[in-house]
């Protein structure tokens, strides 16, 4: 009987130090340092009201670890270790309402850990969020590139959008490489489990996942300007949540400065890099969507609307990475507040918004 394993390590450099103290092996052999911890200094929010983060960001050690007889566990892919403890730093637990596994399949190869978050068809599935896929997920393969290990399988969330599929193609990955996984009872066992750290958890969008995301969608595939879209506004009226009550309100302060409202659902992955790559002034709410930053030019104008009810700096990270210009519009929700962390719809307050305006010289 095979069960969710409820003892962890912390860290998977808990698990190194105790597999290479039993094992006599060179730490070398289960564990790689891609880059080192590190902190960078950022440019402060600009803005109406004051900053409500540190300028400075920590970043801990971003490493590959190869876990011999390692296994998969669960539809959120948790790496269990050959001690049957959990890592921690390489999941986002969920309370499953079952604790009993299948037997696991055995891989006689190498498989890569790509799935990170959850992956359960009932409740969510952290890789259809585009922020999260572009930031937590696709860099891993850059610390499995650069770990030089060869990969024969590489184990991912059930994929389910066309942005997926697309950057997995531009990214040359071959679908017939991926192992899907599309059940809550998935259980894998490999010859060698590897397992690249995971962004979020080392540090929210770090330079080198900015640079990889970057470096291999942007100059690598032709894009084609999109005419007239210099200055735009990004609607979330399609999204579930932390959409703009007051929109039209905005848009009409908006059109008249030349702005066009955008809904990147509506958009390729190729049609939403141009759009980025070619806007100078962007304002949108706080969302998924803004993971597109990452392929802006440097002095590209951002107004960030986000709700006061949460703080979050990750579009702001990665603005700072693009060298952009960013602004934070903090706005009041719409009542009663929702009882789930950062689903608020936000009511945009618009003399705010006009002085945030006037500050960028807009």
């Amino acid at each position: 009987m095979y069960t969710i394993p409820d003892q962890f390590h912390r860290k998977t450099t808990d698990w190194v130090q105790a597999y290479v103290s039993t094992q006599h092996c060179p730490i070398e052999q289960v564990y790689k340092v891609i880059v080192p911890q590190h902190a960078l200094q950022m440019q402060p929010p600009r803005g109406i009201d004051p900053p409500r983060w540190p300028p400075t960001c920590h970043y801990d050690e971003t490493f590959v670890a190869s876990i011999p007889n390692g296994r998969f566990a669960t539809g959120n892919c948790y790496v269990v270790a050959p001690d049957n403890k959990r890592l921690l730093d390489m999941e986002l637990s969920y309370p499953y309402s079952f604790t009993s596994l299948p037997p696991p399949s055995y891989f006689e190869g190498t498989t890569a850990a790509l799935a990170w978050g959850w992956n359960i068809a009932e409740v969510a599935r952290t890789q259809d969020i585009l922020g999260h896929w572009m930031f937590d997920i696709l860099p891993r393969l850059y610390l499995l590139e650069q770990s030089g290990l060869p990969i024969d399988k590489y184990v991912i969330g059930k994929l389910s959008h066309p942005f997926q599929y697309e950057s997995i193609q531009m990214l040359g990955l071959p679908l017939d490489k991926l192992i899907q996984v599309d059940t809550n009872h998935f259980h894998l066992q490999a010859k060698t489990l590897v397992a690249p750290a995971v962004p979020v958890i080392i540090g929210k969008s770090p330079q080198w996942a900015f640079q990889f995301i970057r470096g291999r969608l942007l100059p690598q595939h032709p894009i084609q300007r999109m005419e007239g879209y210099e200055k735009i506004y990004i609607t979330r009226q399609d999204a579930k949540m932390r959409y703009v009550l007051n929109e039209e309100d905005v848009m009409n302060l908006l059109a008249p400065k030349g702005y066009k409202r955008v809904a990147l659902t509506t958009l390729s992955m190729q049609e939403k890099i141009a759009l980025f790559a070619f806007a100078k002034e962007i304002i949108a709410p706080i969302g998924s969507g803004n993971a597109n930053l990452v392929f802006c030019n440097p002095g590209t104008k951002f107004i960030e609307l986000t709700p006061y009810t949460i703080v979050d700096d990750y579009f702001w990270r990665i603005s700072c990475l693009a060298q952009l210009e960013y602004y934070e519009v903090i706005c009041d929700v719409e009542l009663p507040p929702k009882p789930a962390c950062g689903s608020d719809n936000l009511i945009v307050n618009m003399s705010k918004l006009k002085q945030t305006l006037e500050l960028a010289g807009i």
